[in-house]
């Protein structure tokens, strides 16, 4: 009975650390994106005008891949999980 409850946290919180920008930018820690965005202006600034949307897609790609394949691997924890969260109250 804790398990969807418990996937649904863990799931939480590496997206909470994943996609942890400003506290890693603030403490100059390289999380991925952090560096996506350094990556974005780095481009930007030494073509002088625009960065490669291509290079930069990509890599935004890249860094997506293990959020879909854990929730992938999670799915069905974590709608149940969900669900009974939202049907405790009555």
């Amino acid at each position: 009975m804790m398990a969807p409850a418990m996937v649904v946290s863990l799931v939480f919180a590496f997206l909470v650390g994943w996609n942890d920008v400003l506290f890693a930018s603030a403490l100059q820690n390289q999380t991925i994106a952090v560096t996506l965005e350094q990556f974005g202006l780095a481009q930007s600034e030494s073509i002088g005008a625009q960065p490669l949307y291509g290079d930069l897609m990509a890599a935004a790609l890249v860094s997506a891949i293990p959020v879909v394949v854990l929730y992938l691997a999670f799915q069905r924890y974590l709608v149940h999980g969900l669900a009974a969260g939202a049907l405790s109250g009555t």
